[in-house]
């Protein structure tokens, strides 16, 4: 108990458990104010397709990066009843959600996730023995090295966008999307799917809907937010440049003032719009506050397990038996990325899988390689714990993602899980290249994109083969207007002549705009990456 209330009452930690109830309150602002109904009503009459729905519900949650159930909470809600409409399956809504929010708000470039991720490298250090200014580099500091090294969350990320695009789909999902176009049904029969606790918000206010309460909040968020980090470090002192602002900054602070400001936004283009009442506006704060009550649990849980670990010594005893078997320090990032996997899929928490191993890698990395291995372990450890996030059907945002995508939870997992597999799959081959001597993160991280891309091709030819369904993934229209030969497909014949495959058009409006996003968000956070360092 002891043990509890002191990581609670560490200013740090305590900082973050305020921010991240503004942020629910924020989120909640955006949904009740009815910021989510003027975005559907704003882009509904451009979205025809199942492919067209997929790829906005993949963008919306490129843009709400702050907070992993904020982004399933409000991209959920924005694109369900698009998404039920087109024709997509529950199972695959659930997926885009899953696999966006939790990589996104992994590096940020203004997140919770980043400040509980700071909090865990200053565990690290404290089990290491040495101090930022010992190893000349801050806590903030080597989180911002490990992003280009958080291959996992960059190949689940980049995976959703690539199979939304391509419509190439395998495994069970293929079997999913195929009943969905083909039968109209969104759910398999006999599918139990979670219930909506959007319930804790209320339904969103039909009164003057605006997109500025959409908008507006979120990029407060990230203006003050960046701002504060810049001027907390000194920023605005002379003879400070921007990378030592960024070292020295309060990232918990920054953020708690940036999601203060994305509440207060939120609240104030409420009532500006008059979309609620100051009861109204008032009610809105406290039910924002309790759907981040389970977050809050988790994450105090996860500290304390930490904060155990450190408490009997568990970092020293790795660490001198881990040095004494003669491992190479090279292959430590694959081991550490395989523990990180494990302890994820069985806990079913990647902040308590980063509580536990961030206290040992640090000091094992350090004794074994030194400084420069660091960023490494770093980023393969968080990608790792997000994997196991990604395919334990006990992990809280993997029902977050069932709840709000209306799917059948166990339908949700087992679809999902090849997906996560073939970027575990890259992930680890990327890591033994590393072990064998090629250390560069820019040529690591193109190149696992490239063989993912490689691999959901191949795979997906090869199981729509097997399975006689299309390696493209046809619109629900194409099939209902006879333009493909289902017969052929069943039957097994396709000839030259059978058309068999959808067809899109890759240079239409919306897969334009998603790669032109995601190219900016990546220029973002790289770019957030370089000024930081």
């Amino acid at each position: 108990m002891d043990w509890i209330v002191e990581v609670v009452r560490s200013p740090f930690d305590t900082k973050f458990l305020v921010l991240i109830m503004f942020m629910g309150a924020g989120a909640a602002f955006i949904y009740k104010s009815g910021g989510i109904l003027a975005l559907q009503n704003w882009i509904g009459g451009r979205v025809n397709t199942a492919r067209d729905s997929q790829i906005l519900t993949w963008l919306i949650g490129i843009f709400i990066f702050f907070d992993s159930y904020t982004s399933t909470i409000v991209t959920g809600n924005a694109t369900r009843e698009l998404s039920e409409s087109n024709h997509t399956s529950r199972e695959m809504h659930a997926y885009v959600l899953d696999s966006t929010t939790s990589p996104v708000t992994t590096f940020g470039p203004v997140s919770n996730w980043i400040g509980y991720q700071v909090s865990m490298i200053i565990v690290g250090f404290e089990a290491a023995r040495f101090t930022a200014e010992e190893v000349g580099i801050t806590a903030f500091g080597l989180f911002l090295q490990s992003i280009p090294w958080n291959i996992y969350c960059f190949l689940a990320f980049f995976m959703v966008g690539f199979i939304s695009i391509t419509q190439r789909f395998y495994g069970p999902m293929l079997n999913a999307e195929w009943r969905s176009r083909k039968e109209k049904k969104t759910l398999r029969d006999d599918a139990t799917p979670l219930s909506d606790i959007s319930t804790d918000i209320g339904e969103p206010s039909e009164r003057n809907p605006s997109l500025f309460n959409f908008f507006a909040p979120i990029l407060t968020l990230l203006v003050v937010g960046i701002v504060s980090l810049w001027w907390l470090g000194g920023g605005h002192q002379p003879g400070v440049d921007i990378a030592t602002a960024f070292q020295e900054t309060d990232v918990a602070l920054g953020l708690l003032y940036g999601s203060f400001a994305f509440m207060a936004v939120g609240m104030l283009g409420s009532l500006g719009f008059g979309t609620m009442d100051i009861e109204e506006a008032s009610d809105t704060v406290v039910n924002g506050f309790k759907t981040m009550m389970i977050a809050t649990a988790i994450i105090i849980l996860a500290w304390s397990i930490g904060h155990a670990a450190e408490q009997v010594g568990t970092a020293e005893y790795i660490v001198d038996m881990m040095v004494g078997s003669g491992i190479p320090g090279s292959f430590l990032p694959l081991l550490i990325f395989l523990a990180a996997m494990f302890i994820a899929f069985t806990t079913g928490t990647s902040w308590g899988t980063m509580a536990i191993l961030t206290p040992l890698a640090i000091p094992l990395g350090y004794e074994l390689v030194g400084l420069s291995i660091l960023p490494v372990l770093v980023g393969v450890l968080f990608g790792g714990a997000i994997w196991g996030d990604h395919v334990s059907p006990i992990s809280d945002t993997t029902v977050m993602s069932s709840i709000f995508a209306g799917s059948d939870h166990i339908d949700h997992v087992r679809t999902q899980i090849p997906f996560a597999m073939t970027a575990a799959g890259v992930t680890v081959l990327v890591l033994l290249l590393y072990a064998v001597g090629i250390t560069s993160a820019m040529i690591l991280l193109p190149l696992s994109v490239v063989l993912t891309a490689v691999a959901v091709v191949v795979l997906n030819k090869f199981d729509a083969r097997r399975k006689n369904l299309p390696e493209v993934m046809p619109t629900a229209d194409a099939i209902d207007n006879g333009e493909i030969d289902t017969d052929a497909l069943e039957n097994g014949t396709r000839s030259d002549g059978a058309r068999v495959n959808g067809q899109y058009d890759l240079l239409t409006s919306i897969p334009l705009a998603a790669v032109g996003i995601v190219i900016v968000y990546l220029c973002l956070v790289f770019a957030f990456v370089t000024f930081g360092l």
